[in-house]
């Protein structure tokens, strides 16, 4: 493989200046009685402001406990934020103290979760929960804050702002209430939105109603948005760039095109064809059966020698069993840990 095409990656501190949040080789482990889980296992990205950042993967291999790090919320005692550094705008947020951290959430980072129902209280109303964050950081009265709620009511496009302010959670449709989510997460105008699976819970067309209003804010308001999806459709309606996670590493970036088209990871391979696809015949004209990725995501306390992927993957050898790959850049600003990235491409084009 010619040296010069593939280089190391070089420090994402000195590489991306224009980065409003970034994540230099994060680890973020739990201790438990059966050891070690290593949740998050040196994750580093970055993502500018006005850019979208999509991170994708299974259930289990390290995307919510990212974003929780980030934001100062992994559980305690057993879970701890053991190495790496999370920088905003330059200020390292593994160094703050827990009341500097308070004025952070919400303010400058701002989260939406995946199910609104268990995240918003059953007992507040809609303006108070709103208008919380609002007196909290900007100091603003409870008649100014929950003036701006009823702008961020406006905004999110729900009817009649003024009257939702006074309902409970339970009195709204699931759509409505992931619209208050929004609403609450960018009330502050916060630097960097994180939304995790925000649409997952809601049917299709209400996604795509999510999803477009999350994209016309995010131009009015300039926010940084990292989106963590399982689904790699909303990926590709969404986001700028995107990020692999596997077993609690990343193990491809690049584009949202060049990952959609010209894949170096196997494990991205096989979320690309568990994708339905209108076009999806074989050569002999019949249709072409979703792919099934092969057995489960390793125990993260139990990470098996070299890849964590191997014992899934098709291309592995006794080299991907026994030796970790590096995370190379195989194209500008291409990256993927993958000992066979040069072959994984291939698995594209197979008919069965």
């Amino acid at each position: 493989m010619d040296a010069q095409v593939v280089k190391l990656r070089p420090d994402p501190i000195d590489q991306e200046p224009k980065a409003v949040l970034r994540l230099d080789n994060l680890q973020t482990h739990f201790f438990n009685r059966e050891g070690v889980v290593k949740a998050v296992n040196g994750v580093s990205y970055h993502v500018e402001a006005g850019e979208t950042l999509g991170v994708v993967g299974e259930s289990g291999c390290g995307k919510s406990i990212t974003a929780l790090s980030i934001l100062g919320l992994v559980p305690k005692p057993s879970g701890k934020v053991v190495g790496g550094h999370i920088y905003l705008d330059g200020r390292d947020l593994t160094k703050l103290p827990e009341h500097e951290m308070r004025s952070v959430r919400g303010n400058e980072i701002s989260m939406i979760f995946q199910e609104p129902m268990s995240s918003l209280n059953p007992v507040l109303t809609i303006g108070d929960q709103i208008s919380e964050a609002l007196i909290l950081h900007q100091k603003l009265s409870r008649k100014a804050a929950l003036g701006r709620a009823e702008e961020m009511l406006n905004l999110v496009r729900i009817p009649d702002a003024k009257r939702r302010l006074y309902e409970y959670p339970h009195q709204m449709s699931g759509g409505m209430r992931q619209r208050v989510m929004i609403a609450m997460a960018l009330a502050c105008r916060p630097k960097v939105l994180i939304a995790d699976e925000p649409t997952t819970a809601l049917d299709v067309t209400i996604q795509a109603q999510i999803l477009e209003l999350m994209i016309e804010l995010q131009k009015e308001t300039g926010t940084a948005i990292v989106f963590i999806t399982h689904d790699l459709g909303v990926i590709a309606e969404t986001a700028k760039r995107v990020v692999v996670m596997y077993a609690g590493r990343k193990v491809e970036e690049a584009s949202v095109y060049d990952l959609f088209e010209r894949p170096h990871h196997p494990y991205s391979v096989g979320l690309l064809r568990s994708m339905p696809s209108l076009d999806q015949e074989r050569t002999d004209g019949k249709r072409r059966p979703l792919m099934e990725i092969r057995g489960m995501v390793p125990l993260l306390h139990d990470l098996p020698l070299g890849c964590a992927f191997a014992n899934r993957c098709p291309l592995a050898t006794d080299r991907c069993r026994q030796e970790e790959p590096p995370l190379v850049e195989h194209e500008p600003s291409h990256w993927a840990a993958c000992w066979r990235a040069d072959e994984a491409r291939s698995l594209l084009d197979v008919r069965n």
